[in-house]
């Protein structure tokens, strides 16, 4: 064997060797204690801190409640990984003190403040979107019937208050669209002396213009179903609604019994509406008179 190929094979080996070495120093630097938590943990612990630090940091709190508030809430995240607050101030002394792989567990900790950041953005999105469609409910519940009062009524002659029933709602928030339809049962009692009782329903706008319906009832003491709709404007939103449910022309006495009041908002086009009107009217069926002026 020549000089050349001997010097080849020592210099070879002696590589080799300074490499191992370099190896076994690499992997001892960052060989973690066997009781300490490996990077993926610590780095998970690191992360559910931070987020608890965020939260804290924004929560509202009085006096002297941030003092004890932070600590009991680092304490239940610590005890959860199985280490106390001083166990884990040793741990984290000594990934700090190795620089290198306390820098990959960062890393660790930046893609799980991420995936946790994404997880709180779900929720948060699911949360809102359960409150929109809970709000929607309420909303469509509360169009299914405006008429939040007593839905049966008594009018007797001798009753003090005004017998006319008036009513008004106020709808300012609830921007209606549609057509309004309000019914309900009417039995007149043999006391009664009204003549031509009528159902009166309005609509005041934004723009100061008022839609009145009337309905006349017919006049039976047999129960009767009675019913009545106003169109709404497309260009405006109604401020309230309001009427009498027992509007007559002289000053009778008047008594009846009135069920099952509802008012409804019904969202249909107006125009299948109106094209439904003559018909009915050819059907003998109470006539609405529109009035534009208050």
């Amino acid at each position: 064997m020549g000089y050349r190929q001997v010097l080849g094979v020592f210099v070879s080996r002696f590589l080799g060797v300074l490499i191992l070495l370099a190896l076994l120093m690499a992997c001892g630097r960052h060989r973690v204690p066997g009781t300490y938590p490996k990077p993926e943990e610590m780095a998970l612990i690191l992360a559910e801190l931070h987020m608890l630090e965020s939260t804290l940091g924004f929560a509202p709190m009085r006096g002297n409640a941030r003092l004890t508030e932070i600590p009991g809430s680092y304490k239940f995240v610590l005890e959860k990984h199985g280490l106390t607050t001083l166990e884990f101030d040793t741990i984290r002394k000594w990934y700090v003190e190795h620089p290198e792989l306390y820098q990959d567990v960062y890393r660790l900790v930046l893609e799980e403040l991420s995936r946790m950041e994404a997880d709180v953005r779900i929720y948060n999105e699911r949360e809102k979107e359960q409150q929109r469609l809970a709000e929607q409910e309420a909303v469509q519940a509360l169009l299914s019937n405006l008429w939040q009062d007593s839905t049966r009524l008594v009018v007797a002659p001798e009753d003090s208050a005004d017998s006319r029933l008036p009513f008004r709602i106020d709808v300012d928030t609830l921007a209606l669209q549609g057509r309004l339809k309000l019914s309900a049962g009417y039995r007149f009692l043999h006391q009664d002396e009204s003549r031509a009782p009528r159902i009166m329903l309005s609509v005041f706008y934004n723009d100061s213009v008022a839609d009145t319906v009337y309905h006349v009832i017919a006049h039976s003491f047999q129960e009767q179903m009675q019913e009545l709709s106003l169109d709404l404007k497309r260009d405006t939103f109604p401020k309230y609604i309001d009427g009498f449910l027992l509007l007559q022309d002289s000053l009778t006495a008047s008594s009846a019994q009135i069920t099952d009041l509802r008012l409804q908002v019904l969202t249909d086009s107006v125009e299948e509406q109106n094209a439904k009107l003559p018909a009915l009217e050819k059907a003998d069926k109470p006539v609405l008179r529109k009035v534009r002026e208050r």
